[in-house]
């Protein structure tokens, strides 16, 4: 949770002609199914026009929403690296939230800029679940917030539970107090690791929050930098470097679309959503209409591990599970895709109406012409 820097993953590599990549991944991921579903679309969002893929093997199957984090970085052009089973169960909706992603381009960020809060991108969120439940043919739809993506998303299942029938939190953020843990754990793995210059730097940046509560965009993202070292943002990389290459490989991004994705979204630091960012506290939501789900990794420091675990010990709802990725930080999805997958099929999709059978037809290659 943090509008993260391609400073971060420095020295970052690009491709020269990215189309015949992008066509051989494109290619590859087409749905063929002829129950199935693959859209790239812009649809009207209050008063803005906003991009989301729709990608599944049976349109029939519930539908699962994505919710990026950030704020700013959208997760539509790295789906390509660890979706494609979940779309044998679910159809997955990616969204792409104002002003970023395949939205940034071409976005006034000044007509923008007054119109960012948390609020403002759950209703954003809400009209994004029903053009979707129309569209399908749908009464509800799953939720998966990521990182800051969670806060938005148990929003939207808070507010919205006539409309959702599970939320699943990844990379759980949960308030103000996760900025202090992400502190002081980030300290303690730089003198586990006997990094004495680390933990030096780190202390100087402190104390963090303020005495006043203010947290510095510079010294998060500072932070988190120093977090990678030490397996807090993703299992096993000690920057973020694979996360914005892989981006190079997007079907669903114009070279426009990628460049942008590579500036980053720090200019998000000039509305008012990260002041929300900073202050809100799904401690104060209360309970749940619907299950919740938390699918998180042990070493996240991001959005730390023990602030997800214990919101989970005290939130109430209908069902709650807790799944712990031993073997991952903050990109769940991407450090443990197989047991993420496993995790969807055997804790979320009971939630759901279930993904029916396909009907038995010919082979495609059997296909009247």
């Amino acid at each position: 949770m943090f509008p993260l820097s391609p400073a971060a993953a420095t020295p970052l590599e690009t491709i020269a002609d990215r189309a015949p990549v992008t066509k051989i991944v494109g290619d590859a991921r087409r749905i063929a199914t002829p129950e199935g579903i693959e859209i790239l679309e812009q649809v009207d969002v209050g008063d803005d026009r906003q991009w989301i893929s729709i990608r599944g093997r049976n349109r029939a199957n519930p539908v699962l929403l994505f919710v990026h984090g950030g704020p700013g970085t959208a997760m539509m052009p790295l789906n390509w690296a660890y979706q494609a089973p979940w779309e044998d169960y679910f159809t997955v909706v990616n969204w792409d939230q104002r002003g970023v992603g395949k939205n940034a381009a071409g976005a006034d960020r000044q007509k923008l800029l007054p119109t960012l809060s948390l609020d403002r991108v759950v209703q954003d969120g809400a009209a994004v679940i029903d053009h979707v439940r129309t569209r399908l043919g749908k009464d509800k739809v799953v939720v998966l917030g990521f990182s800051w993506g969670s806060m938005v998303g148990a929003h939207l299942a808070h507010r919205f539970p006539d409309k959702v029938s599970a939320y699943v939190g990844v990379g759980q953020a949960v308030g103000p107090d996760d900025e202090a843990i992400l502190y002081r754990e980030t300290i303690a793995a730089a003198e586990r690791a006997g990094d004495a210059a680390a933990a030096a730097e780190l202390k100087a940046l402190g104390p963090y929050p303020r005495a006043n509560g203010e947290l510095p965009l510079d010294v998060g993202s500072a932070l988190r930098r120093y977090a990678a070292r030490y397996d807090g943002m993703w299992y096993g990389h000690r920057d973020l470097k694979p996360m914005y290459d892989m981006a190079e490989l997007a079907p669903e991004y114009s070279d426009a679309d990628v460049a942008a994705f590579r500036q980053g979204s720090a200019w998000l630091s000039e509305s008012r959503i990260m002041h929300d960012m900073m202050t809100d506290d799904l401690r104060r939501l209360g309970g749940f209409q619907v299950p919740v789900v938390l699918l998180l990794g042990r070493y996240d420091l991001a959005t730390p591990y023990a602030a997800g675990r214990a919101w989970f010990e005290t939130l109430k709802a209908p069902a709650k599970t807790l799944v712990t990725f031993e073997r991952s930080s903050h990109f769940v999805m991407l450090e443990e895709p197989g047991r993420f997958l496993t995790a969807l099929v055997s804790r979320v999709l009971p939630l759901t109406e279930g993904a029916p059978p396909y009907a038995v037809l010919p082979r495609a290659s059997e296909k009247p012409r």
